[in-house]
This record gives C-alpha cells, sequence and structure tokens, in this order.
C-alpha cells in the first residue's frame, strides 16, 4: 500500500476527524492522492438527515468504484481496482453498520462506538501483514484468515465494548489543513439534548472535551503549520468542560470552562490572528462567555446561533432547550456586546406540524434578528428519531421548499443591507482559493477584489469596500497584512 484518499461528507467537526485520520494513514508512510483514488480510501460519512445518508451511501459506492453512467445500486457491480481497500467511517457507519458493510467492495466499517485510531492501525497492520504473503484474498474483507486483526466481523461486524474512544483517540493535528483557510479545532464532541429531529445522541452519546492543554498545544501547532484563523467546533460546543448537554443537570459552578478555553488560547497562542466559534445557543452565551470573547481581539464578531424554528410550540416539539424569547435575548446581547456583529443561523422549515402561523413566528425572529446568512433546510425523517413517527404531520414538499425559498430570500436581503454599511471601510480579509481574488472578513461575509500583488492563498490582506451587488461585494486592494499577530498576544 501507497497512497490513500479521503472522502468527507457533512459537518466542520467531520472535516476535522478526516484530518485526523490522514494523519495516521500519512504516518504510515502512505501519500494522499485525490478521492476516490489510492491503495486505501476512506470515506467518512454524515447521517444527520436521510439525504446525508443518501449521500454517504453514493459515496462510498463511487470508492469501490462499483457506480458507473446510467448504473444504479440495484445493477450488477463492477470490480473495484484489484488491490484497492475501502474503510467506511463516521456517522452513517455508526446508525446503518449492517447497510455499509454489505455493499460489495467495502472491506471495513469503523464506527463512532470503535476506538477509531486502534481499529485503524490494527487494519492496516493486518493489510500490510497480508501483502507479503501468497494467501488468495476475500473479496469482502481482503482478509483471507478472518481470525486476523482487521477482518470485518472485528471491525463492523459485532458490538464494541463500552468504554471504546471514538474519535477521540486520533492524534492532535500537526499540518496545515489544505482543504480550508481556516483551521477546524475540535474541542468537544458527543451529545445527550436528544432534539426530536436528530440521531446524533445515538451516535455519539458520550460526552468529550479536549483538555485546556491539549487544545492549545494543536492551535500552536496549527499556527505554526500557516493557519492564521482557527475555528473552534465540537458537537455541542456550549457543553465543553461539561458532563452533559442539558443544561439543567450542568454544573452551576461560577467558572465557565469555554471562556477559560478562550483566554487561554488567545493569550498561549502566538501568531493566532483571529478565533472563531462554530455554533452557540442560548445558555451558553452567558455574561462570563460574552466578557471573555470581548477581552481578545483575535476573537471575530461572528456568531453563529442556529435558531431552527420561531415559534415557542414547535421549539417544545423538537425539544430545544430554549424559548423564542431567550433566542431573542441571545441576539439583543450578541448586539450589544459588539460593533455589527454578524450572526448567522440554522432553521429547519416543514417540521412535522408546522402551521402558517407557526412559520411566520419564524419570518418574525429572522425579521427581527436580521441574520446575515441562513442555512434554511427541509425537514427530512430520520429513521430511529422521535420526528420520524409522526409522519400524520408531514408538510408536503411543495410547501416545505417555499418556506426555505422564502427564508433564503429574506436573509439575503439581510446579508446585502449588513454589508453595505461597510462601504467605504476597510476590512480585513483571509484569501481563499479561487480564479478570481476573493477572502473572508472577520464578519464572514466574502469580498472580490484586484491586486497587482502577488497574493497567495491563506494571505490576510487589508480591503476597502467599494460596492454591494445582488450577486457580490467588491473591494480595492490595500496591503497585505504583515505581523499582525505579534500585536495581538501580549509579550
Amino acid at each position: 500500500m501507497n497512497s490513500f484518499s479521503i472522502t468527507i461528507l457533512g459537518c466542520r467537526v467531520n472535516h476535522y476527524e478526516a484530518e485526523q485520520i490522514a494523519m495516521v494513514l500519512r504516518s504510515r508512510g502512505l501519500i494522499q492522492v485525490d478521492a476516490p483514488a489510492g491503495d486505501v480510501r476512506v470515506v467518512h460519512t454524515c447521517s444527520v438527515t436521510s439525504m446525508a445518508a443518501k449521500g454517504s451511501r453514493q459515496a462510498v459506492r463511487r470508492a469501490t468504484r462499483l457506480t458507473v453512467l446510467g448504473q444504479s445500486d440495484d445493477e450488477p457491480a463492477i470490480d473495484k481496482q484489484p488491490d484497492a481497500r475501502v474503510i467506511v467511517t463516521g456517522c452513517w457507519a455508526t446508525s446503518d453498520r449492517d447497510a455499509a458493510e454489505k455493499l460489495p467492495g467495502v472491506d471495513a466499517v469503523i464506527t463512532h462506538h470503535d476506538d477509531v485510531n486502534a481499529e485503524l492501525t490494527k487494519l492496516l497492520d493486518a493489510w500490510e501483514h497480508r501483502s507479503t504473503t501468497k494467501d488468495s484474498r476475500d473479496t469482502k474483507t481482503g482478509i483471507s484468515d478472518a481470525s486476523l486483526p482487521g477482518a470485518l466481523g472485528i471491525f463492523g461486524g459485532s458490538t464494541p465494548p463500552r468504554g471504546a474512544h471514538g474519535t477521540t483517540s486520533l492524534p492532535l493535528l500537526d499540518h496545515h489543513q489544505d482543504t480550508h483557510q481556516r483551521a477546524f479545532l475540535k474541542i468537544q464532541d458527543g451529545c445527550d439534548a436528544h432534539c426530536t429531529y436528530c440521531i446524533i445522541p445515538q451516535l455519539r452519546p458520550t460526552l468529550w472535551s479536549k483538555s485546556p492543554d491539549d487544545a492549545v498545544l494543536e492551535a500552536q501547532q496549527l499556527v505554526a503549520a500557516g493557519h492564521q484563523e482557527l475555528v473552534l467546533t465540537g458537537i455541542f460546543l456550549g457543553a465543553y468542560g461539561q458532563p452533559t448537554a442539558l443544561r439543567r443537570r450542568q454544573s452551576q459552578s461560577t467558572s465557565k470552562p469555554l471562556a477559560e478555553l478562550i483566554d487561554a488560547l488567545c493569550t498561549r497562542v502566538p501568531g493566532l490572528v483571529r478565533l472563531r466559534l462554530s455554533s452557540l445557543e442560548p445558555g451558553d452565551l452567558d455574561d462570563m462567555l460574552i466578557q471573555s470573547l470581548r477581552r481578545h481581539a483575535q476573537v471575530v464578531p461572528h456568531f453563529h446561533l442556529p435558531l431552527q424554528s420561531g415559534s415557542d410550540a414547535i421549539l417544545r416539539r423538537m425539544n430545544r432547550q430554549y424559548t423564542r424569547s431567550q433566542f431573542l435575548d441571545m441576539v439583543g446581547q450578541v448586539n450589544d456586546a459588539f460593533d455589527r456583529p454578524a450572526i448567522t443561523t440554522d432553521i429547519i422549515a416543514g417540521f412535522p406540524g408546522e402551521t402558517e402561523e407557526e412559520f411566520a413566528h419564524t419570518l418574525d425572529v429572522v425579521e427581527r434578528a436580521r441574520f446575515t446568512h441562513v442555512h434554511a433546510f427541509t425537514y427530512s425523517a430520520r429513521p430511529n428519531t422521535a420526528a420520524a413517527r409522526w409522519k400524520e404531520k408531514a408538510i408536503d414538499h411543495a410547501t416545505a421548499n417555499q418556506r426555505m425559498k422564502i427564508l433564503h430570500d429574506r436573509a439575503a436581503d439581510h446579508a446585502r443591507t449588513f454589508a453595505q454599511q461597510f462601504i467605504g471601510e476597510t476590512v480585513t480579509l483571509l484569501v481563499e482559493r479561487g480564479t478570481l481574488r476573493h477572502g473572508r472578513s472577520e464578519r464572514y461575509f466574502d469580498v472580490y477584489f484586484d491586486a497587482d500583488e502577488n497574493i497567495r492563498t491563506g494571505d490576510l490582506v487589508r480591503v476597502c469596500i467599494d460596492r454591494v451587488t445582488p450577486a457580490r461585494i467588491h473591494g480595492s486592494f490595500i496591503e497585505v497584512v504583515e505581523k499582525i499577530a505579534k500585536e495581538l498576544v501580549p509579550a
């Protein structure tokens, strides 16, 4: 085995974990190539919705080279490259293990209930051992002797013992994440809040938090590797340092682990220019955390605050841990504490039983909060969740799609209005890849600009906002930012 590839589906956490898996494979001397090629092909899957699960299955089939133009899942399979090994990991591997195992060409399935690092290492050891022998290869497991470590029966065919470490046993990152200029830094895993539409608590039920020292060390390594912006991420970020995501059961001590971690990152990581938080909810963003965020220039004025619905009745049916008024209070706190903060959100359109009046309540919150981006998506029933049983309350696709479009249009209007207030002002951009020069501002909006300078992807540049069109925000290049990070970290 000489090469590997990783196909990544889903959220920021999945992207981070895929980087960790890649790090393990590189440590074995394998060279990363574009997916789905390579001697080892990892598909790190998502299962948050039925559509995500379907996409994961399709990605696995591509990795096994079983799909060709015009072929359906029911048509005869085509053999993959004889020596290629396919490993399915992630949330779909955990939620639909049996289905993943049964796909032709899959060699191993590793779930979140397994110790991913140990299982992956055993697989590679077994395959490397097997490649030195002359025994015939089993087309399913890739191992002629099923008693060898690495056989599918060990990694995906039996219930794992309790206490396995999941992805938390994977190594800290120490390299540049080439797929993103912003580096994801996972500091928390697991959720036990059990929103009625969400399957994640069944897949990642045990809460875990990275120690502050490990988080600081990893941040130092990521910055040294060339990242100037870090995004703190987790399955339930607000539960960092807590044994549960249920706020009524959380410690009521005066300490705030997330606030303390932010203080540590902003004072102990030289070269860190930007720090962004992936997602927070009412109850997470209290006075102590806000004060910590305000203390540090590295913290950007952008907050992703998932709403899901603006109706109290829907929020109760979703089993969310806040009310409409509590959410609006949080938005007010953010606006009071920061200079023109950008607030983005997630909203589910067409949740079972959602009436026109309840949807109108959501639109009212959108108008009050004036989100600069709404990740609106139609409800997709996920099997084995409570909401999936409410079939008699299902909203038809046409209505759900119409509501989603309305949400997107409202958010687009608010985003243009928000950006227009910065015309004539200077913003700092983190330059992204692309045929046209563009970059993310502190407030997350994308700005396109022209420059004669030799601008590189990953540079920080200052740009003056010139105009805002329905399609884009345009700016004039001023300068490349140099040595800004040294001004942000105390000596």
